[in-house]
């Protein structure tokens, strides 16, 4: 493996771990609020984007094979969809309705 793509894993690695830290700080504020429901999406789907990022890391380091590209996959489709839904509920907490 090459010099820059271990560096890139890493740095990703410490994203991820940054990501996950902070998703669950922000679920923790906005829990039982106005709102905790969109925010529970938006955090449950950064952790999935995270976890996903971090295999698809992991799958360099350790050579996971194709198992463990499509796991990766199938949670950040997962995550995306669950951030396009609390996106969508966080619009509909805040759009003026004319």
């Amino acid at each position: 493996m090459e010099d820059w793509h271990i560096i890139v894993n890493i740095v990703s690695l410490i994203i991820n771990v940054s990501l996950v830290y902070f998703a669950v700080r922000l679920l923790w504020i906005f829990r039982g609020g106005i709102m905790g429901r969109p925010w529970r999406f938006i955090a449950s789907g950064v952790l999935a984007l995270a976890v996903s990022s971090t295999i698809f890391s992991l799958h360099y380091f350790l050579n996971l094979g194709s198992v463990g590209h499509s796991i990766g996959g199938l949670i950040m489709m997962i995550g995306g969809l669950l951030l396009l839904i609390g996106m969508y509920l966080q619009y509909k907490s805040w759009a003026v309705h004319s």
